[in-house]
C-alpha cells in the first residue's frame, strides 16, 4: 500500500505510515526483501522532504539487504538514489563513484532500464 500511495498517487503523507508498518512487520518476520523495499521507499520520501542524512541511511540499509539477498538490479537502483543524495550533499566524487558502480552492476545483470537511469543520473549530475 505504501508503494501504491507513493508511486501511483504521489502522496508521501499517506505512504509513510504504510511503509513504516511494512518495515515493522517485515523486520519481525525476517523478510529482508520486503524490508529492503520499505526502506528504499522511506529513503525516497526522506530525500523528497530534503532530509538527506535520513534518506542516505535508509537507502544504505536497503542496499545492504539487497546485496545480502542477491538482488543486483535492486542494488544498482539504490546506488543511483544514493548518487543523487551524495550530489545534494556536495559529495560529487562519491556520486560519480556510486554511478560507476551502479552502471557496472546493471550491465553485469543485463538490467537495461537501470542502465538508462544511470545515464540519466550522469547527465543530471
Amino acid at each position: 500500500m505504501g508503494c501504491f500511495h507513493q508511486v501511483v498517487r504521489r502522496d508521501n503523507d499517506a505512504a509513510v505510515p504504510a511503509l513504516d508498518r511494512a518495515l515493522e512487520l517485515a523486520s519481525a518476520a525476517g523478510d529482508k526483501a520486503t524490508m529492503s523495499e520499505a526502506l528504499r521507499h522511506l529513503g525516497i520520501e526522506a530525500h523528497a522532504a530534503g532530509r538527506l542524512d535520513a534518506a542516505r541511511q535508509r537507502l544504505e540499509e536497503s542496499t545492504r539487504l539487497r546485496r545480502e539477498i542477491g538482488v543486483p538490479p535492486g542494488v544498482a537502483a539504490n546506488l543511483i538514489g544514493l548518487a543523487y543524495i551524495a550530489a545534494g550533499q556536495g559529495r560529487r566524487d562519491d556520486a560519480l563513484a556510486l554511478l560507476a558502480e551502479a552502471g557496472a552492476i546493471a550491465e553485469a545483470s543485463d538490467a537495461r532500464r537501470i542502465l538508462g537511469f544511470v545515464s540519466q543520473a550522469r547527465a543530471d549530475l
